[in-house]
């Protein structure tokens, strides 16, 4: 088994836009990444949103752990000093400048240089509304993840938690889903209740969120349309309890635990047909599946060998196979995007903290040192893990780099956090 150390360095991420629902801080525990400078965009014609985006697409690409970026006092221009910034061991440079068209649209420039062969690597002009000021610093900061490093980034998605308020002077608890973008701003909630939300799942196209309520006093799975005005839609009322929906690949059906007599076992309800298709037959409790990318097999919890463990079961042959064999608990699988590894909840002694499984070798890495962790949850491009742990007595959301097990965490002003999800690329 293997241990990655976290450090205790914690490096406060400053944003300049409100309406961020967490705030961010980055436990750095290695300098292996890749160093860049972000300049501030250059601003004209009245626009203000220069340092704005510099300083998203740094904090961005910074929280992945991939980039080292920092940022300049005042703006770079095509002059640039390339001596100077290959003495300071910088490798790349981005820069750009903002210019306001009308009271509402803006054009920004952003270019991308080498700085060891002082050759151009990306250059481009967009037209934005002023209200899309941190949506185009997302999918700029893509834009040179990819340039960069030739792989996708993961910033212009969304996440999906749940928060619990702390009591109100009646003594009341309140639950709300909630969606943001990737970095924590832009949060909104979608479904408020005084009753427990649990195990929020977007759909693959980001129209839809699945979620368990128990607004009607049972164990119930409903779809919220966060983007519409309709009202959640709440799947028929199985023969017991419902709860761990997951999405298949295609979006057409769900995967979930359904108690049928005291039993649970792993069910797929097909959205159109409006059929019931039972996955798994155990006297055990088969819980928490996950579909794999190309929606052939399924991962699930189950104890049907007298301990917690996890197990795949391809759903063309039938055929089960046990995938942890690590201690005596191992839940809440999830896929990686390439399906070659899944993201689990491992015990250490009294603590659950977050492992990753090769599913081929069967190899077990701890990626965390907490003492309760649950519900990870992959990014997009596969390069980090979002998790919910205990900091104080309160849940807090962390992300975890895969590339050189940076920590994010993104901690709740009030109350607690819960239950991540993080969202496909967007299609909007």
């Amino acid at each position: 088994m293997n241990y990655i150390k976290s450090g205790l360095l914690l490096l406060t991420l400053v944003s300049s836009i409100a309406h961020a629902l967490l705030e961010v801080s980055i436990v750095k525990t290695q300098e292996d990444s890749f160093p860049i400078v972000i300049a501030p965009f250059k601003v004209g014609g009245g626009a203000e949103s220069g340092a704005i985006i510099a300083n998203i697409i740094s904090d961005n690409l910074n929280r992945s752990g991939q980039f080292n970026a920092i940022s300049t006092s005042k703006p770079i221009t095509n002059q640039i000093d390339f001596g100077y910034w290959k003495q300071q061991k910088k490798d790349a440079i981005v820069f750009g400048r903002v210019e306001k068209v009308s009271e509402k649209v803006f054009n920004i420039f952003i270019y991308v240089y080498d700085v060891y062969s002082q050759k151009q690597l990306y250059a481009k002009k967009i037209a934005i509304h002023n209200t899309g000021t941190r949506r185009i610093a997302h999918y700029l900061s893509d834009r040179i993840y990819y340039i960069l490093l030739g792989q996708k980034g993961s910033f212009d998605t969304r996440l999906t938690y749940v928060t619990v308020s702390d009591e109100d002077k009646k003594g009341q608890t309140y639950y709300q889903l909630e969606i943001s973008d990737s970095d924590g701003h832009n949060s909104q909630a979608v479904v408020k209740s005084r009753y427990p939300i649990l195990s929020p799942a977007w759909s693959p196209d980001q129209n839809k969120i699945a979620y368990v309520s128990f607004i009607n006093g049972r164990s119930e799975v409903f779809i919220k349309y966060p983007f519409m005005r309709l009202k959640s839609l709440k799947l028929p009322k199985f023969d017991g309890i419902a709860s761990a929906p997951a999405w298949h690949p295609s979006g057409e059906s769900l995967a979930m635990t359904i108690s049928n007599k005291g039993n649970k076992d792993i069910y797929r309800y097909h959205l159109k047909s409006k059929k019931l298709e039972r996955l798994t037959t155990n006297v055990a409790i088969d819980t928490e599946a996950n579909f794999s990318p190309d929606g052939n097999s399924i991962a699930f919890t189950s104890n049907r060998t007298g301990q917690v463990q996890i197990y795949i079961k391809n759903l063309n042959s039938g055929k089960i196979k046990r995938a942890t064999f690590e201690g005596s608990y191992n839940s809440k699988p999830v896929f990686s995007p390439d399906g070659k590894q899944l993201a689990l909840v491992h015990r250490v002694g009294k603590d659950y903290r977050v492992a990753l499984l090769d599913i081929k070798s069967r190899d077990l890495t701890v990626l965390t040192q907490n003492k309760l962790d649950e519900s990870p949850y992959f990014s997009p491009n596969g390069g980090m893990i979002i998790f919910s742990t205990n900091r104080n007595n309160k849940g807090v959301l962390s992300v975890i780099s895969l590339y050189n097990d940076q920590i994010v965490e993104l901690a709740q002003k009030d109350g607690e956090v819960r239950e991540p999800s993080w969202s496909n690329y967007s299609k909007q």
